[in-house]
């Protein structure tokens, strides 16, 4: 039977909270999928080299610890140097990728080709289907590359259509395809995924609840901003229900529908695939630009077609995108970049009828200490656009040897065992930032937020385990301690948690509610469907 016919075509069909579908790659990926400015083959050169240093490298730490040599050794480097000619003059395929060796005067040489229309693209073969209650995690194999007209499919899987509109998108695409995806909806019906409801209120709920110029933390860095009524999502990574904790999460069709999302930059928590092909695919979608880079970028442009967004846009610096009275504005990112590979990325001002907000993320000095401060990036914001009220901003000091880092296999191998920034922000930078943009609040987040996001990250915190924060910061300087720092110029602190709200009030200073009984993740659910068995209280 059509699947299509077996459902009313006035219900309204979506997915439920606990199942999430995630594309499966068709061929084994490279160390960086979507790196883009060098040809994959090199980076898999690169990438070997790094591999087969890491045992002597891991010694050389070794000893560093136990004290029988010092970090300061002025011959670690060249040490570093010569292991990894050695490595690429004892084996001719890395030769081909990998140019490198002393010089006569003493200096080492090491270049590798780069290629600027080179990305490590991928496709993908297939999908599974996640169902967290069941504990079933269902394969379906694509005949044919398929990923994209798939994510434009779960793009309509929202609560939010019709099983009629839902039969339309499906038969827009041909027969074989139509075909396809039928088979894919049977999978989804047939293994109890789909939530189905005679009508829809997650729109007007989240319209009643919130006001025009709020902004929504959803937890970790995802914030929503509401421009009259419109909704902006600035990174969202989202949880689907049970996926890594025992509690109810914010989850995609528990939200209003997006007019516009804008991504930082290329880190999995705040591009993550996961989330962003459960989204509406004609949605413009906004990233930094190529035209931004130095040597090598992401390639969101290939990553997002391959999930199904037909507007993905690329958001040079000082570049904006309006809409209604409102403005988002493209701001350099800094730092977050232990081995200074320098990939474009962006921060965000949203300048809205006299009122400004920066999401700075996880920004922060570089290595060599350029800034948002140092380049005088937010002094000249301040005089351009005003006053920036709210500022939301990571609090992490974190440091790395440099050898862990992600992209250690594209810096100097002089290098890695030395230490770089990986979103260094201490409470003097930021107190600065905040005394600079005139704020009135700052907002710690991009830390976690919720408990129902993975507790093992190096950048998250949770209640859940205070010993394993303790053990992390030790040694920052106190996160709370900030509120004394911003005191004496008139800019409060807040330590963001999913589900506060940050409004106008009448005097322009920014008023935080926490409606995390308005917005409970279960009480969304609910707003159109009966309590889920399995969570239901025993009488």
């Amino acid at each position: 039977m059509i699947p299509w016919k077996t459902i009313d075509s006035t219900q309204h069909v979506g997915l439920h909270p606990w199942v999430w579908v995630q594309l499966e790659s068709a061929e084994q990926p490279g160390p960086f999928p979507f790196l883009g400015g060098v040809d994959p083959e090199v980076v898999n050169s690169l990438h070997q080299v790094h591999e087969l240093m890491m045992s002597g490298i891991e010694t050389a730490i070794s000893d560093i610890m136990a004290k029988r040599a010092s970090v300061d050794d002025s011959q670690i480097s060249r040490r570093l140097e010569d292991a990894y000619a050695e490595v690429v003059q004892s084996r001719p395929p890395l030769q081909r990728h990998i140019q490198c060796g002393r010089k006569s005067d003493g200096t080492f040489h090491w270049t590798y080709p780069k290629n600027p229309t080179a990305s490590a693209k991928m496709t993908y073969g297939g999908l599974r289907i996640f169902n967290s209650v069941t504990r079933q995690a269902i394969p379906f194999g694509f005949e044919r590359p398929i990923g994209p007209n798939v994510g434009h499919f779960l793009g309509f899987l929202t609560g939010r259509h019709t099983m009629g509109e839902i039969q339309t998108v499906a038969q827009a695409g041909g027969r074989d395809l139509e075909r396809q995806l039928a088979q894919l909806f049977t999978l989804l019906k047939d293994h109890g995924c789909l939530a189905i409801a005679p009508k829809t209120s997650i729109e007007a709920h989240w319209r009643q609840v919130t006001k025009d110029q709020d902004v929504v933390h959803l937890g970790h860095a995802a914030l929503m901003y509401r421009h009259q009524d419109d909704f902006l999502w600035f990174d969202p990574w989202l949880m689907p229900w049970f996926a890594e904790s025992p509690i109810p999460s914010l989850w995609t069709n528990l939200l209003p529908r997006p007019a516009g999302i804008f991504l930082t930059h290329d880190h999995d928590d705040h591009v993550d695939p996961r989330t962003l092909y459960h989204l509406p695919k004609d949605v413009p979608i906004f990233v930094p630009s190529r035209r931004n880079r130095k040597m090598l970028h992401y390639d969101y442009l290939s990553l997002l077609r391959e999930l199904g967004f037909s507007q993905v846009r690329e958001l040079a610096h000082g570049e904006s995108w309006r809409i209604g009275d409102a403005e988002v504005v493209s701001v350099p990112f800094f730092g977050e970049d232990p081995c200074d590979v320098e990939l474009p990325r962006n921060c965000y001002l949203v300048t809205d009828r006299g009122r400004n907000t920066l999401v700075h993320a996880d920004s922060g000095p570089t290595n060599d200490g350029h800034s948002a401060l140092q380049d005088k990036v937010m002094a000249k914001l301040v005089s351009k656009y005003g006053p920036i009220p709210l500022v939301f901003a990571s609090q992490q000091q974190l440091k790395e040897v440099r050898s862990y880092a992600a992209y250690a296999c594209l810096s100097p191998p002089g290098t890695w065992l030395e230490v770089g920034e990986n979103g260094f922000l201490t409470n003097a930078y930021l107190a600065e930032l905040c005394r600079t943009a005139q704020a009135r609040l700052f907002v710690s987040y991009a830390t976690g937020g919720a408990d129902w996001y993975p507790d093992h990250l190096s950048f998250m915190f949770s209640g859940r385990n205070p010993a394993r924060t303790a053990l992390l910061t030790a040694n920052w300087d106190p996160p709370e301690s900030l509120k004394q720092e911003l005191e004496p110029f008139g800019c409060r602190y807040h330590f963001g948690q999913a589900f506060d709200v940050f409004g106008t009030g009448s005097d322009g200073e920014t008023l935080v509610s926490h409606l995390s009984d308005q917005l409970a993740p279960l009480g969304l659910y609910q707003l159109d469907h009966a309590p889920p068995p399995f969570l239901r209280k025993p009488r």
